[in-house]
């Protein structure tokens, strides 16, 4: 497929997804479940397959792809600090809308269309940016920690023995060392691996949620269009300024042009931040992002 067919055919599992919901065949509870086989079975069997298989010996370029990934979520965030403080928001719905527009939604939502479009190659550069994304989750964690209390149990939980970033390690590990694997492990891995992206749309399809945008309707729109224009543009001078051509090149601002991470919620939930207003951002950019990254996709 080229890439309009494959980002048609994300839409399209969205779609089935909220489809579901509405006519009650999954409820929206059943998101959790659908997110548990996700982010424990099928994407850990898909990085570490992506990570075995990668050509690492340009670690070093896959390492700047982490270092931008940061880059554009400070870059987003203090804009989106200014932007609530200026307009005297309270604290907790201010951290609620620099975290939704700190992080990127570069694994769930990021990994289908890398993947789709520029293939298991271009898979790899994506898990790296996501690796930064992972980076961001975590020091926000701390901050927040330190700020409003909390279990460093929890941190550790979320972000350092997150399944996906192990498989990143294993996975690079395995590769550098030249471990045999056999027959059996990397069919059962591909198996596993090709639910994922289904079962991620299905469930971005149940989680999406109308209610909310209305109130935080003009906070939700500067989200939207700092991660699905500003952040992209931002990361096209930035590529240009390090000398990525290629595949590093249009992966990094594809990207950087991901709508607002479900963590975000996580944040906010854990923390007792303003739910609404990070949902509102969430949805928001998740919906339009559709547009924007088929638009971002054809014009690199």
């Amino acid at each position: 497929m080229n890439s309009y067919e494959t980002i048609i055919a994300i839409v399209l599992m969205i779609i089935i997804g909220y489809i579901c919901r509405r006519f009650e065949f999954l409820k929206a509870e059943d998101t959790q479940t659908i997110n548990k086989i996700v982010v424990y079975i099928a994407m850990p069997s898909l990085i570490f397959l992506a990570m075995y298989h990668a050509d690492l010996s340009n670690f070093q370029t896959f390492g700047t792809i982490t270092l931008i990934c940061i880059t554009m979520g400070l870059i987003s965030g203090i804009l989106a600090y200014l932007f609530t403080y200026f307009k005297g928001y309270p604290a907790k719905t201010r951290w609620g809308v620099v975290a939704a527009s700190t992080l990127f939604n570069s694994g769930f939502l990021g990994y289908p269309v890398v993947l789709g479009v520029f293939g298991a190659t271009g898979l790899v550069r994506a898990v790296f940016y996501d690796v930064g994304s992972t980076i961001l989750f975590i020091s926000f964690g701390i901050f927040f920690l330190i700020l409003y209390g909390g279990s460093y149990q929890d941190i550790i939980k979320r972000s350092v023995l997150f399944p996906p970033l192990l498989a990143v390690i294993l996975g690079v590990i395995a590769n550098l060392a030249h471990l045999p694997l056999g027959s059996v492990i990397p069919s059962t891995l591909t198996y596993l691996s090709g639910a994922a992206i289904p079962m991620i749309m299905l469930a971005l399809g149940l989680s999406l949620e109308f209610k909310g945008i209305k109130e935080y309707f003009g906070v939700a729109s500067f989200v939207t269009v700092l991660k699905l224009v500003i952040s992209p543009l931002i990361a096209l001078i930035v590529v240009g300024l390090v000398g990525f051509t290629g595949l590093d090149r249009t992966v990094t601002i594809v990207e950087a042009g991901m709508p607002s991470a479900m963590l975000s919620l996580a944040l906010a939930i854990t923390y007792d931040l303003d739910i609404k207003v990070t949902a509102a951002c969430i949805f928001l950019s998740t919906a339009l992002s559709m547009i924007s990254i088929t638009i971002l996709i054809l014009l690199i």
